[in-house]
């Protein structure tokens, strides 16, 4: 079964925050400040770059080229995490043509 991006999000749980020492002790805004302006002037990893690099070539795509992609993907890393992949695994793509039933390799 092939998800499409938004059920991928999905089923993916964020970590657990972490949790406040002293529920009961207010937190100063100065400190609030401090947080979000550390978070925020960190740098995005390799693996950030690269997914927004995805995400930006992906927006541009027609909902079932998203769709074809998306599998492509996810295939693609299934295999990576089985160790399945090497320096020569490349992708063969077919054209089909509906009117004679044959499959035609690029």
């Amino acid at each position: 079964m092939f998800f499409s991006p938004f059920q991928v999000s999905a089923t993916f749980t964020q970590p657990p925050c972490k949790k406040i020492k002293n529920p009961s002790a207010p937190v100063s805004a100065e400190h609030l400040i401090s947080l979000a302006t550390s978070y925020l002037q960190k740098e995005d990893d390799e693996f950030l770059i690269m997914a927004k690099g995805y995400a930006a070539k992906m927006k541009k795509l027609t909902p079932d080229q998203l769709i074809f992609a998306d599998r492509v993907i996810t295939e693609t890393l299934v295999e990576a995490q089985m160790g399945k992949l090497t320096r020569w695994t490349s992708l063969s793509t077919f054209s089909y043509d509906e009117s004679d039933d044959t499959r035609i390799n690029n």
